[in-house]
């Protein structure tokens, strides 16, 4: 089945004094073809162009001969013509006359040489480079995957979304190498789910960059500012044999990429009931017509703690979100200044609304909505372009309220973060238990009344907690633009 109905037929109608007349248009299937690919948002949301126009992205192609595959590649040539590279295994095969000559010995080096011709265009920087296989398994996609890695792109796996991928009859009538039935029917037996190790919403390597020069900055400054925190600090990066200033930092985490990530729902390793995981959050139709799309949020501010801070008005980014914002942290997996571990800080991208309740009634800033019926209705009900964007803007409500982002959050999406940078020898995970940790440290402030010290710019308020726990709250947000992808 189709993931969406288009009629076999498009009835335009015109009026007069007289009489009425219908013209009927009969699409072919290659109008359909288009039609359908035409459903992905980096093919048809505009917003999702536009950033993926001034981002490094790698198109996986997934999917065999017959399938679609070709449509969709001339799609993304068109509109990401500005600067593409095709990398194709078939490629290999074509003589100086354009004629397709295949040889199953040589499969092996027509893929290296794919890989080769991939790993030069992300050395080049090519904004979007198409990776034009059939892609079945794993190993197959992991040199592409490792390249995107290193070279900091951000990597969407394309498929195509014809009723016949599966249909070895049609696929063999359709192909237009002539792979025999044999092999495709082969080819199929080997088609598995690429189960990625988490979803995440991605940023670009230039905004990350930006954010991590950021982070760094209020590191330092909360060092200067806060004497205690740097006193804490020092405790830790003596046993680490590390200075301070570098303490907390990307290069300590095991895997680097180039670029952050916001993680909104973890699988983890390949198990029977990972792949359970996988195909209840991949099968929702909700997440599945969001893979490739911009997401917008903003960065309110910075932690530096056993980690960081986002806000997301996009509504897209609720239906997608499937972390434990309760999680019970416990002693061992919240580290102080008292114990030997060391810390991260990261930055949160968060969401001042409630599970199931709509916007919080109790915080300053208001969420502004298209949607009056929201407050019993929060998850998005339609997957088209025009009706998801329901949250536009968050804005004071006065001039009173323009500290409204110093306030934390509870509940739904409280944990959303970016893992800027972490101390020797702790594992990114540990960030978000560290997420949970301070908002509870900020809230116990609140509702106490207790004393803090703080420090007060034109740009942020920065607040010290005790034991390692301090805040950078920017008066002035930053705006991110995210890519959901696994």
């Amino acid at each position: 089945m189709f993931d969406w109905i288009v009629p076999s037929f498009f009835m335009q109608s015109t009026t007069s004094t007289t009489k009425s007349s219908t013209s009927i248009r009969i699409l072919d299937i290659q109008q359909l073809d288009d039609l359908y690919s035409l459903s992905h948002p980096f093919i048809k949301c505009p917003n999702t162009i536009a950033h993926l126009r001034k981002t490094k992205v790698m198109f996986l192609m997934r999917g065999l001969p017959g399938s679609g595959k070709s449509t969709l590649v001339n799609i993304l040539k068109r509109i990401y013509s500005q600067s593409f590279v095709i990398c194709s295994a078939d490629n290999y095969f074509l003589d100086s006359q354009g004629v397709y000559n295949f040889n199953r010995d040589k499969i092996g080096e027509a893929h290296r040489v794919c890989q080769e011709h991939a790993e030069d265009a992300c050395k080049n920087n090519v904004l979007a480079v198409i990776i034009d296989n059939t892609n079945i398994r794993m190993d197959e996609c992991r040199p592409y995957f490792q390249k995107a890695s290193t070279y900091g792109y951000i990597v969407i796996i394309v498929e195509p979304r014809t009723n016949w991928k599966r249909d070895a009859n049609i696929l063999n009538i359709r192909n237009t190498h002539q792979v025999p039935a044999d092999v495709i029917e082969g080819r199929l037996r080997q088609y598995t789910p690429l189960i990625p190790f988490y979803f995440g919403l991605f940023l670009n390597q230039e905004q990350s960059n930006y954010v991590l020069q950021q982070a760094y900055g209020y590191y330092h400054q909360a060092l200067q500012m806060f004497p205690q925190l740097r006193n804490d600090l020092e405790k830790v990066s003596r046993s680490k044999n590390i200075h301070v200033n570098n303490l907390l930092h990307r290069s300590n985490m095991t895997v680097q990429p180039k670029i952050l990530h916001c993680t909104v729902k973890f699988i983890g390793k390949t198990t029977d009931q990972t792949r359970n995981e996988y195909s209840k959050y991949a099968g929702n139709r909700l997440v599945s017509h969001l893979l490739g799309k911009m997401c917008s949020g903003y960065i309110v501010g910075f932690a530096i703690t056993p980690r960081a801070r986002l806000l997301f008005t996009d509504r897209n980014v609720w239906s997608l979100w499937d972390q434990d914002d309760n999680e019970t942290v416990t002693k061992n997996s919240t580290p102080t200044a008292r114990n030997d571990n060391a810390r991260g800080y990261g930055n949160k991208k968060q969401q001042q609304q409630q599970q199931n309740r709509g916007p919080r009634r109790n915080n300053k800033s208001k969420i502004t909505t298209t949607d009056d019926d929201y407050d019993t209705s929060p998850m998005v009900r339609s997957v088209a372009d025009d009706d998801v964007l329901l949250v536009d803007k968050v804005t004071p409500s006065n001039e009173s309220e323009e500290m409204s982002f110093l306030h934390p959050t509870f509940g739904f999406l409280s944990r959303a973060h970016l893992t800027c940078g972490v101390g020797p020898g702790v594992s990114a995970v540990q960030t978000g238990q560290d997420m949970i940790d301070m908002i509870r440290k900020e809230s116990d402030s609140l509702q106490r009344n207790t004393r803090v010290l703080d420090r007060d710019n034109e740009q942020m308020v920065m607040k010290y907690f005790g034991d390692g726990h301090c805040f950078v709250y920017l008066k002035e947000p930053i705006p991110v633009e995210t890519i959901f992808t696994g």
